[in-house]
C-alpha cells in the first residue's frame, strides 16, 4: 500500500511542476497579437502620476490582428461597449482606432505606443491628462 501512495505522490508532484502558464513566454509580432494590461497610469495633469498595478477588474485585454481588426475587452470596473473595431498604424508611435458606428459620438481615436518589444508595450489612450497602460503579450 505504501508503494502505491508513494507513486501517487510522485505523480502528483510531477504533474504540478510540468504544467505551464500559457501567458508566460508569449511573443507578439510588433503590435499584432493579444496584450493584457498589468499596470496603469493616471496623471491628474501635474506630472505626478505613477504606474500602478492593475487589478483584474481594472485590467483590459486588447488584440491587434494582422488584417487591421481591433478588439478591446475591458475589465469589469470599466466595462462598456467596445466602440472601435479597426486600427491603423499611423507611424512608429501612433495608432488610429476606427470602425465605430457612424456617429459624432465615436469619431476616430488616436492612441500612442512606446517601448514596444515582442513581450511588452505601453499604450497611451489619448486622454487629456496622461493615461496609459503597460501591457504584456498573452496567448
Amino acid at each position: 500500500m505504501k508503494i502505491h501512495y508513494s507513486i501517487f505522490i510522485t505523480f502528483l508532484f510531477v504533474s504540478m511542476f510540468s504544467c505551464k502558464d500559457d501567458d508566460i513566454n508569449v511573443e507578439n509580432n510588433g503590435l499584432v497579437g493579444k496584450w493584457k494590461m498589468i499596470e496603469f497610469l493616471y496623471d491628474p495633469g501635474d506630472g505626478s502620476g505613477k504606474f500602478q498595478k492593475a487589478s483584474e477588474g481594472e485590467s483590459s485585454i486588447v488584440e491587434f490582428k494582422a488584417n487591421g481588426d481591433f478588439k478591446e475587452t475591458k475589465g469589469l470596473l470599466y466595462s462598456s461597449i467596445n466602440s472601435y473595431t479597426r486600427y491603423k498604424i499611423l507611424n512608429d508611435s501612433k495608432i488610429e482606432l476606427s470602425g465605430a458606428p457612424s456617429s459624432s459620438a465615436y469619431p476616430t481615436h488616436t492612441w500612442t505606443y512606446s517601448n514596444l518589444t515582442a513581450t511588452t508595450v505601453i499604450l497611451g489612450f489619448g486622454c487629456d491628462e496622461s493615461c496609459a497602460g503597460k501591457f504584456i503579450a498573452i496567448k
